[in-house]
């Protein structure tokens, strides 16, 4: 069983989140998630821990490595810039994700890259 991440530091959610995607494990993401995450990227809106678990659990699958630039703390938000490498050899591309962390969950996310380069590495919206 997962432990839930420390309520008092959201960095420790966002180490969470980032090492279940590095794991390849989106079920290590049910004790980060809050049940009512709202998620803003370009693939649009998700709501809800289950329809982003699925929808990370995609993602993970087209993703080899993440190499980590730089993270902001500010209150309960926590902001990171990294490069993405999918699966196959293709270019990696620039990702910014901010979540706001409440009582040690995620309960916000915005994402932003290149949705063109993830694309070329696979459809993350098309079931496995």
């Amino acid at each position: 069983m997962n432990a839930t991440p420390d309520s008092s530091d959201p960095t420790a959610a966002a180490d969470a989140y980032f090492g279940a995607w590095e794991a390849d494990r989106p079920a290590a993401l049910a004790d980060v998630l809050a049940p009512d995450v709202r998620v803003h990227g370009p693939l649009g809106l998700i709501d809800g821990a289950e329809r982003y678990q699925e929808s990370l659990g995609r993602i993970f699958a087209l993703t080899d490595t993440l190499v980590f630039h730089k993270r902001w703390v500010d209150g309960a938000d926590v902001m990171t810039w990294f490069d993405l490498y999918p699966r196959g050899g293709t270019d990696p591309f620039p990702v910014a994700s901010w979540l706001h962390v409440e009582d040690g969950r995620i309960t916000g996310v915005r994402v932003t890259f290149d949705l063109g380069k993830l694309l070329r590495a696979g459809d993350p919206r098309d079931a496995s």
